[in-house]
């Protein structure tokens, strides 16, 4: 029996920071002086880091902003690591340019095509809400990014929920018309965390970790055709690299500490999760926050 890596880190194409890592060997090469070893566990949908947390399948990963409070909130002893900055251009709520859809209280009763327990459940619960409707007030039509596209084109769904780089790639051809957008509701951070265990166990690998992924944003900031050539090479059914590049242009870089303002950020959505019976239970957001990685108090 193979033993297990030092360090296990799931990586989907949705958190671009570790898809990149992962392809760079630059991790390798910082753990390699002390001997330690990382094991990758590639999938295709983010959501599923919730289930691999849980059965202690990978120590490390990288998601939106739900599924956290999602893992919390059904037990998983998890620990926010970093965040980014807010990303705010990085998705819409989209309906057909002739669509009698005008506003979000339109959208009662009607099918939404959106990836479920993602950042397009967190836009919609707090879109919906302003408007004076609940999230259940919608048909949720739930899949992958590409499914929903699908959806949305072939008339299975009047609205789309849709995030870069299908976002970019809507913009491009035209044909739709914008009902709100993410900026206007929700700050749309990606979150990196941990199993509390490993965390506590093994710091110094988690700081390498974050100055891995510190370097790999620097990276993809200053080549950002380079890294969109990537993700439309090893990403089935997903746009091209002039959407891939013009997506990764406009979203920010770089691993943030998980500041008091975050915290009250993140139990806001976890709040209104839980009145609205998206989560199964309510969580203290800030009893998932340790102190600080090293190498992130230096950034």
């Amino acid at each position: 029996m193979t033993p297990r890596a030092d360090v296990v880190i799931g990586v989907h194409p949705n958190n671009h920071s570790l898809f990149v890592l992962r392809r760079t060997g630059l991790l390798e090469e910082l753990l390699a002086p002390g001997g330690a070893t990382v094991e990758w566990v590639e999938y295709d949908d983010g959501r599923c880091t919730v289930d691999l947390f849980a059965d202690e399948e990978i120590d490390f990963g990288g998601t939106g902003s739900v599924p956290p409070i999602q893992a919390q909130s059904e037990g998983v002893d998890i620990v926010y690591v970093a965040v980014s900055d807010p990303r705010p251009a990085q998705g819409a709520v989209l309906v057909h340019a002739d669509s009698p859809i005008e506003t979000l209280a339109d959208l009662r009763g009607r099918p939404v095509a959106l990836m479920e327990g993602s950042y397009h459940t967190e836009l919609l619960a707090f879109a919906l809400d302003e408007a004076g409707l609940s999230y259940r007030d919608i048909t949720v039509l739930d899949g992958l990014a590409h499914e929903n596209r699908e959806d949305f084109h072939s008339g299975a769904a009047e609205a789309w929920v849709a995030g870069d780089p299908f976002w970019a790639e809507a913009q491009a051809a035209g044909g739709v018309r914008v009902l709100t957008e993410v900026g206007r509701h929700i700050s749309n951070r990606s979150t990196w965390w941990a199993r509390r265990s490993f965390a506590r166990r093994r710091p110094e690998l988690l700081d390498s970790v974050v100055s891995a992924l510190l370097r790999t944003d620097s990276w993809i900031a200053e080549h950002p055709r380079e890294a969109a050539a990537m993700f439309a090479a090893d990403v089935p059914d997903s746009p091209g690299v002039d959407d891939w590049e013009t997506a990764l242009r406009r979203r920010p870089w770089g691993q943030r500490v998980v500041s008091p303002a975050v915290v009250a950020e993140q139990q806001r959505a976890a709040d209104l999760y839980a009145r609205l019976g998206v989560i199964p239970a309510p969580v203290r957001i800030a009893d998932a926050v340790p102190e600080p990685s090293p190498a992130l108090r230096e950034a």
